[in-house]
């Protein structure tokens, strides 16, 4: 059964370009404590848990509030709102190509003639709360990834007369894009059998809920998800196709300042690999810090316990697209992924997840 809390983070998130454009460079998003405990689909869709609304499109910081009946908080991952590239100038249509130019200098990226430079991404980024700077301290390259992005989206906005203003401020770009997310929603379909499906997988989690009562919910977040999955689509798509450039000595330099990530040794030396990814803030994440803590010892030389805080490794989010905090990794003695849990996962179930890869106590 799938777990609610990533039932309730879609939900809240799901027209939330922050938190699709996350997913694909791998945030965070916007981490959001996950939970495995008795909530209602039904509440949880007419009020959902409280999430903090903060779209890579938006200049301000909207709470979506909310409350849940759950045992435990959960946290997701989320990015702090941006403005990128305020004047789109008339003359890009005739810019030379990106590929006949080179990035260099303070110049990091040429998207589609338009170039970005580190002083721009600078000023972004001072812009940024702490809680947000915090976040994209060692991963500038990923934050940048994100502005490539906005500004391919702005640009399609643009070609199809979303926005019609040759230089548009921050709310024209927002607009124009969120009417780009507002086409991948046209034509969806949820059938009959879809609906009936997803009411018995979760009927447990309904707290006596008839399917009549909550089947509209139902509707609306399966929806919501065809949406986001359309539009994760197209994000993939426009960037692959899109013509950019990199500064690639600058992106060396964010790599090379990264901090040390243990987990590449871990996976090199033929030992099963168990990975958590969480927050010192995350009360799950807490409850899990003295469990990891005892399988270290108790595993010594049998098995790879990494904690890592997902602050300082948000490469590593965004490789394993972490959405939820804790996230938990399960890697074979080959280095190769093989089960991943969201949420607080107790010690007993990650000792017998561990020995399936053999692992013996």
């Amino acid at each position: 059964m799938k777990n609610l809390s990533k039932i309730l983070i879609i939900l809240a998130l799901i027209t939330i370009v922050a938190a699709v454009i996350v997913l694909k460079n791998q945030p965070e998003n916007n981490i959001k404590e996950s939970t495995d405990t008795e909530s209602s689909v039904l509440e949880s869709t007419t009020d959902p848990q409280k999430v903090v609304k903060e779209p890579i499109l938006s200049e301000k910081e909207e709470d979506s509030e909310t409350g849940i009946d759950s045992e435990e908080q959960t946290e997701t991952v989320k990015e702090e709102p941006k403005k990128i590239k305020q004047n789109i100038q008339a003359e890009t249509k005739n810019t030379v190509q990106s590929k006949d130019k080179k990035a260099a200098g303070d110049v990091i990226a040429i998207v589609e003639g338009v170039e970005i430079t580190e002083s721009e991404l600078q000023e972004e980024y001072k812009k940024l709360s702490p809680q947000y700077q915090d976040m994209f301290k060692n991963d500038k390259d990923l934050y940048l990834e994100q502005l490539i992005i906005k500004e391919i989206l702005v640009q399609k906005a643009i070609e199809k007369g979303y926005i019609k203003s040759e230089k548009p401020s921050p709310s024209q770009q927002d607009s124009g894009i969120q009417k780009l997310i507002d086409e991948m929603g046209k034509n969806i379909e949820i059938s009959e059998t879809e609906l009936e499906a997803f009411y018995q997988e979760n009927q447990d989690q309904m707290k006596g809920a008839s399917f009549d009562e909550i089947k509209n919910n139902i509707r609306n977040y399966l929806k919501q998800q065809k949406q986001n999955e359309k539009f994760e689509n197209y994000i993939d798509d426009i960037r692959n196709d899109a013509d950019v450039v990199l500064n690639e000595d600058w992106i060396a330099q964010q790599i090379a300042s990264k901090p040390e990530n243990p987990l590449n040794d871990a996976l090199q030396n033929g030992l099963p690999t168990v990975l958590d990814l969480g927050s010192d803030s995350c009360i799950p994440c807490q409850m899990m810090m003295p469990i990891f803590d005892e399988l270290k010892k108790e595993l010594e030389g049998k098995a790879n316990v990494i904690l890592l805080q997902i602050a300082d490794y948000r490469d590593l989010a965004s490789k394993y697209k972490v959405r939820v905090i804790p996230t938990q990794i399960f890697f074979d003695q080959n280095g190769e992924q093989y089960w991943r849990h969201e949420g607080y996962l107790a010690k007993e179930d990650i000792i017998k997840k561990l020995k399936e890869t053999g692992v013996k106590l």
